[in-house]
């Protein structure tokens, strides 16, 4: 069964999480900017540290890499203020929390000078954390700013199909985020959103002014706190470590039919019904058709699908489109179904009646030669004339 995001509702939908998704990298463009403009005018000697690499082995700036470059450039080194540090987890990372925490004197500060200069008529006292805050509030607005960029394009570029659906007994929860914003997790990058899934909010961090609409992680999204609630108790598969080992986040995948059954039910997706027949033009009783259904699938001569889908006729070797026009004549010349023939005056084929329920056979009437498997199709009709019509074979007629 194919599924994808109903038609009445999609293209509305994908514009409304398009707009999202645009407007929050904008969002992260505009603080970014906005930073950058303050560390211009408050950090002179900013293209010198912000170029700076790390000492081999660190992941971070070094006291003594920050002093030469202000050395290098004239400033005056003077005492510097006592510093304290943070003590917290990753638990409990989040701004509000690590600012009200209990601090502690951190000793390295002891050693920590500053320095000064006037410039054109304007003081600065720079000091090592604080240029070193301002450089990490930049490099994660940078690079949310471009994750956020990605993320915009992905949504924008992608389709309305869910062959994941159909592909794998599992999805994850990120996916089914992304389905119900209405935009299809297949050939893209899921990646991206995985990692999103899994990453710390840093940018609360920053002590950058966060707008309210901003939405920075997936909690802050509607359809995602509707996910958990509902299948976040799923299964557990792959746990992910972060910070040295100080975190861990479960990732969890969804039994996709469960979540079929859960989102058909809410209108998330629906079926494909593109190669649904429209019942209401059925020629033939329900009860024969079921019947003629089951028995051409039970000899192979049409494909796996529903009673009713469109029956696709199987070709083969053994079973061409001879096979359909030899399938056609005999039910005619039998009048089978009787109640529908009995009210017409002759029992010529009716191709356009077969082909209501049978596609996939072209020019029927003209593949007019015996074929291979004309003894499964002759079975087939005395079944039909036996069990459903209830009359004798007696009555069954052979082509000439």
């Amino acid at each position: 069964m194919s599924y994808f995001i109903p038609h009445a509702k999609r293209e509305d939908l994908k514009r409304k999480t398009v707009y999202d998704f645009e407007t929050q990298f904008l969002l992260v463009g505009a603080i970014e900017k906005r930073l950058t403009s303050e560390i211009i005018e408050t950090i002179p000697l900013w293209e010198d540290l912000f170029s700076m690499g790390f000492e081999k082995g660190k992941d971070d700036w070094e006291f003594d890499q920050w002093r030469d470059v202000y050395v290098k450039h004239g400033w005056n080194e003077v005492k510097g203020e006592p510093r304290l540090k943070n003590d917290i987890t990753i638990e409990e990372s989040d701004q509000a929390n690590w600012i009200n925490k209990g601090v502690l004197p951190d000793k390295r500060s002891e050693k920590w000078t500053e320095f000064t200069k006037e410039i054109d008529g304007v003081s600065y006292r720079r000091s090592f954390p604080d240029d070193k805050q301002k450089f990490w509030a930049w490099h994660i607005l940078n690079h949310d700013k471009a994750s956020f960029k990605k993320r915009h394009y992905l949504v924008r570029d992608a389709s309305f199909d869910l062959d994941c659906l159909e592909l794998y007994s599992e999805i994850h929860l990120h996916e089914a985020f992304l389905i119900m914003l209405g935009i299809s997790p297949d050939d893209m990058d899921r990646k991206e959103f995985f990692s999103w899934m899994l990453s710390m909010d840093l940018i609360s961090m920053t002590e950058a002014p966060i707008p309210e609409k901003l939405k920075t992680k997936f909690e802050d999204f509607k359809e995602w706190s509707i996910l958990k609630r509902r299948f976040g108790k799923g299964k557990k598969v792959e746990n992910v470590s972060i910070e040295n080992g100080k975190a861990t986040l479960d990732t969890i995948e969804i039994d996709t039919k469960e979540f079929i059954e859960w989102a058909l039910k809410n209108d998330i997706i629906e079926e494909d019904t593109a190669h649904f027949r429209d019942g209401r033009k059925a020629p033939y009783d329900e009860s024969f058709s079921k019947m003629l259904h089951k028995e051409l699938l039970a000899k192979y001569l049409i494909r796996d699908g529903k009673h009713h889908h469109e029956w696709i006729w199987n070709t083969t070797v053994g079973n061409g489109f001879n096979s359909f026009n030899y399938l056609g004549r005999l039910l005619a010349l039998n009048m089978l179904p009787m109640k529908y023939w009995l009210p017409l005056d002759r029992n010529s084929v009716s191709w356009e009646n077969l082909e209501h329920y049978i596609v996939g056979v072209k020019n029927p009437k003209n593949q007019i030669s015996i074929p291979n498997n004309a003894r499964v199709i002759e079975d087939i009709v005395k079944k039909l004339m036996e069990e459903h019509d209830k009359r004798p074979l007696t009555e069954y007629k052979d082509l000439d």
